[in-house]
């Protein structure tokens, strides 16, 4: 039976994925080589930040020779603009001059590297390391210009000193994880990135090769998973995931109700499955599975939060606000949970807890789709209680809001469950017009 649910359609997603990744090792190593605008545009910035924390040191080192000094002068004015001849031709006559001098050598090496001359740019980073063998940055170019040259085990030898020199460099931590990833160690080259991302959690380059090094350890495993059993539930769950992703909710639907018939009583399938009927419109069979959910594993408190709110949802909040309170004693930072569980007090004409609810719904992040969502209802819960100062000013950070958000409609308008914690926010175009206060 298991064969005849996992159709060729069914698998095509994810074989052609595994297709692509069965025999990765060129054509990731191809890829990693393919930015060579990431070299130079990295390489020029980190010359000119090897420059900005050397230069100083290096000035006030340098021997008493003014000539040397305007060497080094010239050298980073050229390199700042781009030239990097003029830069090797300032840093050469610097290491003429004061020949035991490493951090001309240093500079020179940078602007050797920038000029693409490889050779004589580890000749001279080589030298600069002889002479000061602590020198902060040396091996990461070293290792850079290593990559380069597809000498690969040298360069991460390099990196693996610079971290060792510098623990807080963390370009010598994303070289050396772009380095294990041009081995065809994806998963190697994580620790290294976690570590670049921890300490620059802001650059682009850690961040896409970060990216990628999950990405392939990712597709490894399921091609694992794929090669092991090709029916497995997994493999549906996987496609599933894909298409959730994809915002493809039927055929997300479709690939968990496979999954659950190969593992009904597998705890998370029915919670998920719920999801993605709510994403389809279809509240009542995403009830009925998150109360399968439950009866698989009473205490999971996010099948408890979403059938709580469905409850409130269909008008059921007698049953539904116990579930949601049960659900933030578990989890207190449910967001959505205490939206719903003020619509289920609002319901049930508690008012002032509805109002506290809503409150700590908007409290997270006042300026988001379910802050704005939460301000509406507070200023009708405010204006139930006579408290019309207040119902105006929700009102005002309500429609402050909308106005801010006009341009996001249709993307509201597809957005579907991103993650456990998170459920759809109403349209606020299907709201009422403006409240009389």
């Amino acid at each position: 039976m298991g064969k005849r649910l996992l159709g060729r359609r069914a698998i095509s997603h994810l074989s052609i994925r595994v297709r692509k990744i069965a025999h990765p090792g060129k054509k990731r190593r191809s890829e990693l080589r393919r930015f060579p605008g990431m070299f130079r545009r990295w390489g020029f910035l980190s010359a000119l930040f090897g420059w900005l924390c050397l230069v100083s040191a290096a000035l006030a080192q340098t021997p008493a020779n003014e000539v040397v000094s305007q060497a080094m002068r010239r050298g980073a004015e050229a390199m700042t603009a781009g030239n990097f001849k003029a830069a090797v031709a300032a840093y050469t006559s610097v290491t003429l001059g004061s020949p035991q001098f490493a951090e001309g050598y240093f500079n020179l090496g940078l602007a050797l590297q920038q000029a693409d001359q490889l050779d004589a740019a580890r000749a001279a980073l080589e030298k600069a390391l002889r002479l000061k063998p602590g020198l902060r940055g040396a091996n990461l170019f070293l290792g850079v210009i290593a990559y380069r040259e597809n000498r690969f085990m040298d360069a991460e030898a390099s990196l693996l000193l610079e971290t060792h020199v510098d623990p807080r460099s963390a370009k010598a931590f994303m070289w050396l994880g772009v380095c294990r990833l041009a081995e065809d160690r994806p998963e190697a080259a994580i620790a290294p990135l976690d570590k670049a991302h921890e300490l620059a959690p802001s650059d682009v380059d850690t961040l896409y090769h970060r990216g990628r090094a999950y990405f392939l350890v990712a597709k490894d495993s399921y091609a694992a998973m794929f090669k092991v059993d090709p029916d497995s539930f997994r493999v549906h769950q996987v496609l599933a995931e894909s298409a959730a992703e994809a915002y493809r909710a039927e055929e997300a639907i479709a690939q968990y109700e496979t999954a659950i018939q190969l593992a009904p009583r597998q705890s998370g399938l029915h919670e998920s499955l719920g999801d993605q009927y709510w994403t389809s419109g279809n509240l009542d069979k995403a009830a009925e599975a998150y109360k399968t959910e439950l009866e698989i594993d009473p205490s999971d408190t996010m099948a408890k939060f979403k059938l709580g709110s469905l409850e409130v949802v269909h008008a059921n909040s007698a049953k539904g606000v116990p579930l949601l309170r049960q659900a933030l004693r578990e989890d207190p930072t449910l967001r959505d949970a205490h939206y719903y569980l003020g619509e289920g007090l609002l319901d049930l004409a508690q008012d002032e807890e509805a109002a506290h609810e809503y409150q700590l719904a908007i409290a997270p992040d006042p300026t988001d789709d379910r802050a704005m969502t939460s301000y509406y209802r507070l200023s009708q819960v405010y204006k139930m209680m006579h408290r019309t100062d207040d119902a105006h000013e929700a009102l005002a950070n309500y429609q402050r809001l909308k106005a801010q958000t006009q341009t996001r409609q249709d993307t509201r308008r597809e957005q579907i469950v991103r993650k456990r914690s998170q459920l759809p926010v109403d349209d606020p175009d299907k709201f009422p017009g403006p409240v009389d206060n």
